[in-house]
């Protein structure tokens, strides 16, 4: 209740600010003191993807390409990214050879193809439009460690364990230096726990963490949090759960059905949660909705998508699917827990063109494949999975 009367008064005085300067402009932020938590953005799925020119191994799953990230922020209202890593001590195993690093790809062997190929190089990128936008919102970067082997043959994934993940801070850390990260010890302040602080205190308001990135781990949750339980002198959040110390980041990919309500209160209690609008590339062959809606609908801050703007989806006999927030800004106050007088453009206000999204023609599954049936070929019911 402090925080709705707090909120609510901030937005009183600043209105009054904005009537009292009529000659001038809304800065962005201008407000109701909206929360970290108290937003809803869309994000891009493995960001940094290049379609691969075979796509017959993996039928079509892969059919999907990003503009560079830099465009993604500007021209598709982007406002979180995913990137896969994968470790290279020695800059033996993957391209570009000689640099050691982490490396950013996909599949190992069939799907390498990225937009920037180390991790240095992306996170250079994000922060070169971070510069030059320097009062945007925070940025979530989600980072998901590839060990396992996909594919055998040629150079393996290697373990990426405690050692590895040290590793992956220091190089985070030679990008971005340490205020210009909203960290856990900055969340966790005082409190005990990254959880009670979260839930009791909340995050901080977005004015407050303008021109900032923050780092979401998609797995090693264990790994990470060795040395480090609550994850302090951490730089990321861990995708954990509820009643764990380092609660805060709850990672829910399948908004349908009981996951509605379960992110739905998620959100309301104060966690902060990333969830996905379509998997590769079933609900863009099928003009179907349902699962884009439902992330919408659940309050997730993050709905993550391969199909931003309108166009994309169009190679499946025309299909106009799309994921974008609704009027097409890169934010919106968020639909279960935003406080009252909150406005879009108190979370983002950088000049972003909105682009209208097509409305969609239809939304029978079913129906849409039974017409195209070359969209049996990736029935998510029999094709092999490599969404991650």
């Amino acid at each position: 209740m402090k925080r709705v009367i707090a909120a609510t008064a901030v937005a009183l005085l600043a209105v009054t600010a904005l009537v009292a300067n009529s000659g001038g402009s809304a800065m962005a932020g201008a407000g109701a003191g909206v929360r970290l938590n108290e937003m809803q953005v869309i994000g891009s799925h493995n960001s940094y993807h290049i379609e691969p020119p075979d796509l017959a191994p993996f039928i079509d799953q892969l059919a999907y390409t990003h503009v560079p990230l830099p465009e993604q922020f500007s021209n598709q209202g982007v406002r979180q990214i995913e990137l896969d890593i994968f470790i290279d001590p020695a800059g033996t195993l993957w391209r570009p050879f000689g640099v050691p690093g982490y490396k950013v790809m996909h599949i190992e062997h069939v799907d390498e193809f990225a937009t920037c190929e180390t991790l240095v190089q992306c996170l250079s990128q994000v922060k070169g439009w971070s510069d030059d936008n320097d009062g945007h919102m925070p940025i979530a970067i989600l980072l998901e460690s590839k060990d396992t082997i996909d594919i055998p043959g040629g150079s393996d994934p290697l373990p990426i364990g405690p050692a590895e993940l040290d590793a992956l801070d220091d190089e985070i850390l030679s990008v971005f230096s340490e205020d210009r990260i909203l960290r856990p010890d900055d969340v966790r302040g005082g409190r005990s726990t990254l959880e009670e602080a979260v839930l009791d205190e909340g995050w901080p308001e977005i004015d407050d963490i303008r021109g900032k990135v923050m780092f979401l781990l998609d797995n090693k949750r264990n790994e990470y949090r060795v040395g480090h339980p609550t994850l302090e002198g951490r730089v990321a959040f861990t995708p954990s759960f509820p009643g764990q110390p380092d609660a805060a980041f709850v990672k829910r990919n399948d908004p349908l059905g009981a996951n509605l309500a379960e992110i739905q209160n998620l959100v309301s209690a104060g966690y902060v949660v990333r969830t996905r609008a379509d998997e590769p590339v079933f609900q863009a062959q099928a003009n179907d909705t349902t699962m884009r809606d439902a992330a919408l609908a659940s309050g997730a801050q993050w709905v993550s998508t391969d199909f931003p703007v309108p166009g994309i989806a169009a190679r499946w006999n025309g299909s106009t699917y799309v994921a974008q927030i609704p009027g097409g800004t890169p934010a919106r106050c968020n639909p279960v827990n935003a406080p009252p007088g909150c406005e879009n453009t108190d979370i983002e206000n950088l000049g972003f063109v909105p682009i209208p999204a097509s409305p969609s023609p239809g939304n029978d599954p079913a129906a849409n494949r039974a017409a195209n049936p070359s969209l049996a070929l990736a029935n998510p019911a029999t094709s092999p999975r490599f969404t991650g």
